[in-house]
């Protein structure tokens, strides 16, 4: 059986976009393994 990829979209939202940070804390601390990250404004700068 092949492993899922998991996949990330960030989007744009200005100060609301820094809480981006906290999902992906939360998403390291359940086990999850982000493949591949996406993101549009803040996003983008949270995803790098």
């Amino acid at each position: 059986m092949r492993k899922l990829k998991i996949g990330l979209a960030l989007g744009a939202g200005a100060a609301r976009g820094w809480s981006h940070i906290g999902v992906i804390n939360a998403l390291q601390r359940a086990g999850i393994e982000i493949d591949i990250v996406a993101g549009c404004s803040i996003g983008s700068l949270v995803g790098a």
